[in-house]
């Protein structure tokens, strides 16, 4: 019969070391699987990593410019509706405005 003297720091000699090798295992498999899932099926990498291939991220790229370009010839007459509603608003203001407030005199001495 052999006796083995358990101790704290062994234990924790022994938490850091399976930790350290479970880490190990799981970053290889990681790269192992990755590697494997390129090769042999491509589109499943496409899903879980979002790799995408020079060819797609050309046609989302035109997208893209394709809404850009149509958001920026929007854009005179978006300015337009807004400097209309500010010519409105102030007019408003004009109307809501009393007139004994009006042609008080503003007094900045406070």
């Amino acid at each position: 019969m052999k006796q083995i003297k358990i101790t704290g720091r062994s234990v924790i000699k022994l938490a850091i070391l399976s930790f350290s090798v479970f880490i190990v295992i799981g970053i290889g498999i990681h790269f192992l699987g990755f590697r494997v899932a390129i090769r042999f099926s491509p589109e499943m990498t496409k899903e879980m990593g979002g790799v995408i291939t020079r060819k797609e991220f050309d046609e989302i790229e035109a997208m893209y410019r394709e809404k850009l370009q149509i958001l920026e010839r929007q854009l005179p007459a978006i300015e337009s509706k807004i400097a209309t509603l500010s010519v409105l608003k102030n007019q408003f203001s004009e109307l809501a405005t009393p007139t004994p407030i009006k042609s008080k005199p503003q007094n900045n001495e406070n």
